[in-house]
């Protein structure tokens, strides 16, 4: 297993070449929740989209980077089909004034 990660975080930083989290995302997160050993490992592979970067997914790690100094409260929406979650009314007010990471 460990040799399977150390190859996922190869292909997944060489965006160039593979859209790794296209096509392995199910196998991740189904992994987080099946094996606790390599847990920490494989959370660091997730992707989320953002406000900031609509095209490209997004590592929680390249989000804080790129997050303002001491952020109060991060905020977050979940759905099943993205252009939904887009119009969201909630984001509405996001949109308007707040800053977006």
């Amino acid at each position: 297993m460990k040799k399977c990660i150390e190859i996922f975080f190869e292909i997944a930083e060489n965006k160039s070449v593979y859209n790794f989290y296209e096509f392995f995302s199910k196998n991740v997160k189904l992994g987080i929740h099946k094996d606790s050993q390599n847990r920490s490992k494989l959370v660091e592979l997730l992707r989320y989209h953002s406000t900031h970067s609509v095209d490209e997914m997004i590592s929680w790690k390249c989000y804080v980077t790129r997050a303002r100094a001491n952020p109060n409260d991060i905020y977050y929406i979940t759905g099943e089909i993205k252009k939904t979650v887009e119009n969201s009314p909630f984001l509405k007010k996001l949109k308007r004034g707040a800053v977006m990471q």
